[in-house]
């Protein structure tokens, strides 16, 4: 049984227009453009409790994408998280968006304990983000972090 001989391997430069080709598909064809949004949690003061229905929820004019934060769990205070892991949020810009720069928020609701003072309770805070969506169809933003000063100021949950 003979086989037929394999054309050749396309160029580079063929390879880069093929990309180009099927990324202009997408876009035109009504696939979105993909991000995400990362809340890191470099808190000192504060533990977040493990066992309480924490929540991080990014809102954007497109669509709002909620998570739960993880962490290693605390050595010596059980229900407790030593620390937070990053949080990653995806979001998804309709395709056809103009590129440009938009308002956007994430809003975290923690159930957290202040370690010096002893007390605890159920704070939101609420941080701006700045999306940056390129004409190429990428979104950029800003990392977040939410520190202890954000849990010292932010809203008592009603």
């Amino acid at each position: 049984m003979r086989t037929a001989p394999r054309p050749p391997a396309p160029s580079p430069a063929r390879r880069r227009w093929a990309w180009r080709l099927t990324l202009a598909a997408c876009l035109l064809g009504g696939v979105a453009a993909a991000g995400s949004v990362t809340v890191s949690f470099p808190l000192r003061g504060h533990l977040i409790s493990s066992d309480a229905p924490n929540r991080v929820t990014l809102t954007t004019p497109w669509q709002e994408v909620s998570a739960a934060p993880q962490g290693r769990p605390h050595p010596l205070r059980r229900g407790y998280h030593a620390h937070l892991t990053p949080l990653r949020l995806p979001l998804r810009v309709p395709a056809g968006t103009p590129a440009g720069r938009y308002a956007a928020q994430v809003r975290a609701l923690l159930f957290s304990c202040a370690e010096g003072a002893g007390t605890c309770s159920a704070r939101t805070v609420t941080l701006p983000v700045t999306l940056d969506v390129r004409a190429d169809g990428r979104v950029l933003s800003a990392p977040l972090s939410v520190t202890d000063a954000h849990l010292r100021g932010g809203d008592l949950r009603p």
